[in-house]
């Protein structure tokens, strides 16, 4: 998450470097920008949004997320860690309860259909076998027929949270490996087959090569709600935030009211005041930055040309 950022700002005393994306590295061309498409592109199709904590999704892609359901995708969360961290003055046991209902409500709340979490430690993913972790990710592909990944670009720079790196690697060796046959054979004996994951929307908290970036204006509003439902994290923000503020004597009124509103303020000038800068960058009014890795279409002129039908 970008918990960092926002001590930061308290002790500067200002909003403004809160949430601003990293510097970006430029691909050889402009990104292409993805709009909406009513035409329902996604059905049939699945993706999995795969993330060490219940908010990096939401934040960092919701408006995506959104606009891929509204397409015709099935979706499925996996949650990586028990977000064991990541409260405001709970114990760690409640901390994980906390987030584990918050996690339910997204789910339900994005209409997602089915969340998976596989309960490693929060800050402690470096210390996991990443073997493991992309072991049961391959599973998971096969068994969910995943085309589609949202998640941490593994070649992000700069990123200090060993959960976010240690995920983000783990998912992309899962993806072409689910496609092997000779990678863990065993769970064809249980009824899978393997799965080539063909699409990634890899997200960063700094600098990447974007080459996608998705229009989310149709879609704010479902993020807002998305971002919303992860409650715990959100009140750890405003809160912990507040707290650096009064240090400092100083406090920002709209974090000050109800838990909800305070919530909401802090969401406008944290995360969406951000993606309204994406957005004014490629002439949308808000949007979302990522690296895209799609399907492998290097064969499909060889093949258009000499395949026959057998």
């Amino acid at each position: 998450m970008v918990r960092r950022e926002f001590f930061k700002m308290a002790a500067a005393a200002g909003l403004t470097g809160a949430a601003q994306a990293g510097a970006q590295t430029s691909p050889a061309e402009p990104p292409v920008i993805e709009r909406a498409n009513p035409n329902q592109p996604g059905k049939g199709k699945v993706f999995a949004l795969i993330t060490p904590h219940l908010d990096d999704g939401p934040i960092f892609a919701g408006g995506t997320i959104a606009k891929l359901l509204n397409e015709g995708y099935t979706g499925y969360f996996i949650r990586v860690s028990n977000d064991e961290k990541d409260s405001y003055n709970l114990t760690l046991g409640e901390t994980v309860l906390a987030n584990e209902q918050d996690a339910a409500h997204f789910v339900e709340v994005a209409g997602l259909k089915k969340r998976y979490d596989l309960h490693y430690r929060n800050h402690g993913l470096d210390d996991v076998s990443r073997m493991e972790i992309r072991v049961r990710l391959i599973f998971l592909f096969r068994l969910l027929k995943v085309d589609t990944v949202l998640s941490y670009d593994p070649w992000g720079h700069y990123e200090e949270n060993p959960d976010h790196y240690v995920t983000a690697q783990a998912v992309e060796a899962a993806c072409w490996m689910s496609a092997d046959h000779l990678d863990f054979p065993e769970q064809f004996d249980a009824g899978l087959k393997v799965h080539a994951v063909s699409e990634k929307y890899y997200f960063a908290r700094g600098p990447q090569m974007v080459n996608r970036v998705v229009d989310i204006g149709p879609t704010l509003k479902q993020k807002l709600a998305y971002i919303r439902s992860c409650r715990t994290m959100m009140t750890n923000m405003v809160r912990s935030t507040n707290d650096s503020l009064t240090a400092q004597g100083m406090r920002i009124p709209a974090f000050s009211g109800t838990q909800e509103a305070a919530n909401d303020a802090f969401i406008e000038a944290a995360f969406l005041e951000r993606d309204k800068r994406i957005g004014s960058k490629y002439g949308l009014e808000y949007a979302e930055e990522f690296h895209y890795i799609g399907p492998d279409h290097s064969l499909d002129g060889y093949i258009k040309a000499h395949a026959e039908r057998i």
